[in-house]
């Protein structure tokens, strides 16, 4: 014969209540120990995200800067005149301006029309551009080999362009026919270039 567990009213009510708030106390702790672990992953997943902006807005920013640097680039391309339209004007006063400068009483200059350089290799087509030439020569009168140069590095240094020095030809003047203190001649042949967009082919003549 089976007996029946006999529990005293008095510690009944106590012990109903005391295994309710173990079982809402596993509860909690169940819940709370799910809500940590979601909240950790929600903060890992914030972070990842986070992470992915950083180094998208830090590439946005360097690519920025690369741009910053070439658009500059660009512009003082553009201001000195070898990207764009030749600035024939300027070269020459400057030509006359350094002669006067170092005392030269005589240098002629000669420019041609301007020609499109031919694209032989392809690649002026593959970047877009048009490149353009103007053949200059300069036949001075020098007191030394210095007026040569110093005309040639000022041309560099003032003058809005591109050039390239083709040839120099420096000859020493007869004693008896020079006049002053110049005893030598040059010949140089210049090659003035600019650069345009494929998209804009007028040549200025």
């Amino acid at each position: 014969m089976n007996k029946k567990t006999y529990i005293h009213p008095l510690i009944r009510r106590p012990l109903v209540l005391f295994t309710a708030a173990i079982i809402f106390s596993a509860t909690i702790v169940a819940v709370s120990s799910s809500y940590k672990e979601h909240a950790y992953e929600g903060r890992e997943s914030e972070k990842r995200a986070m992470r992915i902006w950083k180094n998208k807005i830090d590439g946005s920013r360097e690519s920025n800067k690369i741009i910053d640097e070439y658009e500059r680039r660009y512009l003082d391309l553009v201001k000195n005149n070898i990207v764009g339209e030749e600035d024939r004007l300027d070269w020459l006063e400057n030509i006359q301006a350094i002669a006067n400068s170092r005392g030269m009483s005589s240098v002629k200059y000669n420019l041609s029309s301007q020609d499109e350089v031919k694209d032989v290799t392809g690649q002026h087509s593959a970047q877009g551009l048009k490149v353009y030439r103007s053949e200059m020569t300069l036949d001075m009168k020098l007191a030394h080999e210095g007026d040569l140069f110093a005309m040639l590095n000022s041309l560099e240094e003032r003058a809005k362009g591109l050039f390239t020095v083709d040839q120099c030809i420096i000859e020493k003047v007869n004693t008896q026919s020079a006049v002053g203190n110049e005893k030598m001649t040059a010949r140089c042949e210049l090659g003035w270039y600019t650069f345009r967009s494929a998209e804009n082919s007028g040549v200025m003549k």
